[in-house]
């Protein structure tokens, strides 16, 4: 039985799962992704699949478009039985606000199930990609403010700035954590905005140009991976 002071705060619970699925939800995107075309190449399905009427890029839309469908459905079923037990838990849940976290992590699992497909186009073995996929996981949402502001340092050493470069604070505003932050934050209302957005004037710190970042995470990879998977002889 739960024991709760004072009126249960579904803000506070929302707050929590924005940034647990903030980290979890990504690996379930790389899980999904990291094998979809590098374990065709491998097991040699990719090759019979081309002797079917179905061109590479007919392959990769179709691995796309599955586990992202797969991904996306994962996280409503999850959030769709979490919200009948926080109907009767939180007198003051807000459909709406919820509905918009959900949207934002399967949009930003996503990004990472998208990024581990263009790795999987790229590179040679299957083990390859998995290091690179779970490297970048790393990276993007745990490093990569650091490796901005190592950055802006070795850059500056001798001579700091007065005032954080423009491409330094664009920079950390389109990494893919704090993106998503942002985009929860100030189109959802749930908890704040990043240290980058709230100390900042500049014109691009906005909820479109987020998500233009967080899109460009997912197909930027995408392209990448295809022109090479395009030249690798299956």
């Amino acid at each position: 039985m739960l024991l709760y002071v004072g009126e249960p705060n579904f803000e506070g619970y929302v707050v929590l799962v924005k940034a647990g699925a903030g980290l979890l939800v990504p690996l379930a995107g790389i899980v999904l992704g990291y094998g979809a075309v590098i374990g065709a190449r491998e097991s040699g399905t990719a090759v019979l699949s081309l002797s079917l009427p179905l061109s590479r890029a007919d392959i990769l839309f179709g691995k796309l478009v599955s586990r992202t469908v797969l991904l996306v459905t994962a996280v409503v079923v999850a959030a769709v039985g979490t919200a009948l037990g926080m109907l009767v838990t939180y007198p003051s849940f807000d459909s709406l606000q919820y509905a918009g976290l959900v949207a934002g992590v399967a949009g930003y699992g996503a990004v990472f199930l998208w990024l581990s497909v263009g790795l999987s186009m790229a590179l040679s073995t299957a083990r390859r990609v998995i290091a690179a996929a779970f490297g970048a996981y790393v990276g993007l949402t745990l490093f990569w403010n650091v490796l901005v502001t190592l950055t802006v340092q070795i850059l500056f050493r001798f001579q700091p700035p007065q005032q954080p470069e423009s491409w330094a604070t664009f920079s950390t505003f389109i990494g893919p954590f704090t993106a998503y932050n942002y985009v929860l934050g100030e189109v959802a209302g749930i908890g704040g905005v990043p240290p980058v957005a709230a100390t900042s004037s500049a014109g691009f710190i906005s909820p479109a140009v987020a998500v233009l970042g967080l899109a460009g995470w997912a197909v930027l990879p995408v392209a990448a991976g295809y022109v090479s998977f395009r030249r690798i002889d299956l």
